[in-house]
């Protein structure tokens, strides 16, 4: 040991007497090139798509997949990379590979078709994909299968079309024609929707169902919307995978917001939404709230008159019953701002010294570090910076509360 730190030192010090005795590279970045690892030749189609998992950059991987023998392209590895591309929005590059795929002459299969329909219905063309899915089905009044069916359910990518005409206004489009185009999509997906049977229900994400119901929702069809929904609940496997289990909850937390959104804010609307939360954990007992479903339930205490209060009961409720971790920043920040509506100067200041105390221990406890895989976009963009902003208003109107307090 003592060797290695010897000759460690050595080296250190050589290293320092040659840039001394050249001051010039004392400030001269040195560039660093970082090449990503060879990727080896594809052998047959199956490494082929194995050597495509492991590449990252899309256009990278178009390129590999491109230089590598046409005797090996597959419509398995045509449809990975054109799952890659419309996920990341780079619909040129689909473009590309479509036409690129009927140039070879690969046949299409149900994946194929699916992505082609998401490919029209993420940049804004509804009609074409709406015509492209009965030319498949082979009948219009045949019902569609049911993987093109839910992707007519999709909506058009925002912000990923690049417009270059340049206008001094953006198009305004009415509320009310917005809403017969929905309503008569809506119509025509229902003339032609498929017959479940136990083995598609398996198919269907909870994604999906999220936005079949926010389309009925829009539509008026709130009922169906909530009956749907429960009845996706009520088919699910005993066991749900957790990743599974967070969507499910996305899922639960819309309807809370969605069914309950025309009415006026109050404990009307509270208990409405209490009772469609009921109703989501009868249909699955193993189903646990999260703090985003009590923070959308707080919100609507906004016009009662003993909001703090009955905030702080609802949080002592969810506690008792689902544990701690019913309760987050976002929750104590709601209860707090209730409290200062109401005057309750007592639970404002315990909500401050809670966020105190987590924090001063989020901060003392070791960090994860994250290695292989890429962190959770949901971790990396957390909107900190916007809640820190919103407790800092909380603590200023409650000091002069206190100070106007004091001073009478």
């Amino acid at each position: 040991m003592h060797h290695l730190t010897r000759r460690l030192s050595t080296k250190l010090h050589k290293s320092s007497a040659f840039l001394a005795a050249n001051p010039a590279l004392n400030n001269t970045p040195i560039p660093i090139k970082l090449n990503p690892l060879p990727v080896p030749l594809p052998t047959s189609p199956k490494s082929l798509y194995h050597n495509l998992l492991s590449i990252t950059s899309i256009p990278r991987a178009i390129d590999y997949y491109f230089d590598s023998p046409r005797a090996l392209h597959s419509t398995k590895s045509f449809n990975l990379l054109i799952s890659l591309a419309l996920r990341s929005a780079s619909f040129a590059s689909a473009r590309r590979l479509f036409t690129a795929m009927q140039a070879e002459s690969i046949p299409p299969n149900m994946e194929t078709w699916k992505l082609h329909v998401r490919w029209f219905v993420r940049t804004g063309k509804w009609n074409d994909a709406w015509k492209r899915a009965l030319e498949i089905s082979g009948n219009p009044n045949k019902p569609i299968p049911l993987p093109l069916w839910l992707e007519l359910f999709g909506s058009q990518k925002r912000g990923a079309l690049r417009h270059w005409v340049i206008t001094d206004r953006k198009p305004k489009v009415h509320p009310a024609a917005l809403y017969a185009v929905q309503l008569s999509r809506y119509r025509a997906l229902m003339q032609v929707s498929p017959l479940l049977t136990p083995s598609d229900q398996v198919q269907i994400l909870p994604r999906t169902v999220l936005i079949i119901t926010q389309i009925m929702y829009q539509v008026g069809q709130s009922s169906l919307a909530l009956s749907t929904a429960l009845s996706y609940l009520e088919s699910l496997p005993p066991r749900i995978r957790r990743c599974d289990r967070r969507r499910i909850l996305d899922l639960v937390n819309s309807h809370l917001s969605m069914a309950t959104r025309h009415r006026k804010q109050g404990l009307k609307q509270h208990f409405a939404q209490r009772r469609i939360l009921w109703k989501f954990l009868h249909a699955r007992p193993d189903l646990a709230p999260s703090s985003t479903t009590l923070f959308l339930l707080l919100g609507s205490l906004r016009g009662c008159r003993r909001s703090g209060t009955l905030a702080m009961q609802c949080l002592q409720l969810f506690q008792k019953r689902w544990g701690p971790h019913v309760q987050s920043s976002l929750v104590r920040r709601r209860v707090a701002s209730l409290a200062l509506k109401e005057g309750r100067l007592d639970i404002v200041a315990a909500m401050i010294r809670l966020e105190s105390r987590c924090r001063a221990f989020k901060d003392a406890s070791p960090r994860t570090i994250y290695t292989s895989r890429r962190r959770p976009w949901r971790t990396l963009f957390s909107r900190r910076g916007a809640e820190n902003r919103r407790w800092h208003l909380i603590v200023e109107r409650y000091r002069r509360r206190v100070m106007l307090k004091s001073d009478s």
